[in-house]
């Protein structure tokens, strides 16, 4: 069915509306960056936002785990809204084979808070009944001041994670064999774990090479640059308390990866 949906360079009667969803959460007002950002001339790839509402519309037909997230956007602080993928946004990332295919999929659009402590708008797609919980998360890291560098559509690097890594982008959703391990299938395939600040947050993989290359300055972890994520971080407390799992606990440390639960 997916290859069907994909045919044409677009998914056939795709709702294209948007979703506003939230949690309860503290106000963002007050909020303490976990760590300090740095000089305003660092490079981010998005546009900076004006502060302006995105109104979301709940589709006719939505699940029932999904309507209960339907607020106006105006009371969530990264804006999160949901729409199907189309065509384009996997053209790089996905292909007949895959584990999951494009209906399965969801883009997640939201604010979020730049080194240089500009917001900006991102995304991420993951699998549908990943929607929420990714919003949860991301919300909550926003919330406690954590800083991201872009949150880019990986066609932006024609799918390679190598690229997308030496980047520092964050991401979900990409249909490829593990990095430094071609023998298995990534779990970013399925649209269920998600990298985050790659270059300060690098990945040793099975076969001894760190990656990306431009980021080992941050296998030393007594660093306290912004961006880089520990056991004791927001977004990590928040992935395992929602029964996911974050890299830098294995063996072979992966700073950068979470798997939701």
């Amino acid at each position: 069915m997916a290859g069907s949906l994909l045919r044409g360079g677009g998914l056939a009667a795709a709702a294209l509306t948007t979703l506003a969803l939230t949690t309860t959460a503290p106000a963002a007002s007050g909020a303490t960056p976990e760590r300090p950002a740095p000089p305003t001339s660092a490079a981010a790839s998005a546009p900076a936002l004006a502060p302006s509402a995105f109104l979301g519309v709940l589709p006719l037909g939505a699940a029932p785990a999904l309507a209960r997230f339907a607020v106006a956007a105006t009371t969530d602080p990264i804006r999160a809204a949901v729409r199907p993928v189309t065509a384009a946004d996997v053209r790089y990332t996905w292909h007949p084979g895959c584990p999951v295919g494009p209906s399965r999929l969801r883009v997640v659009a939201m604010n979020f808070r730049g080194y240089d402590g500009v917001v900006r708008r991102g995304m991420l797609i993951v699998r549908s009944d990943k929607v929420a919980q990714t919003a949860a998360i991301f919300r909550a890291a926003y919330l406690a001041g954590f800083t991201i560098r872009r949150m880019d559509n990986p066609n932006k690097w024609y799918g390679s994670d190598v690229a997308m890594m030496k980047a520092d982008n964050t991401s979900a959703f990409n249909c490829r064999r593990v990095t430094g391990n071609s023998s298995r299938m990534s779990p970013h395939s399925y649209g269920t774990a998600i990298d985050v600040n790659t270059m300060h947050n690098p990945y040793k993989a099975a076969n001894g090479v760190w990656y990306p290359s431009n980021g080992t300055r941050w296998i030393n972890r007594k660093l306290h640059d912004p961006g880089m994520i520990w056991g004791s971080s927001t977004i990590t407390r928040q992935v395992i308390s929602r029964g996911g799992v974050w890299g830098g606990y294995w063996s072979y440390k992966d700073y950068q990866h979470f798997e939701l639960g």
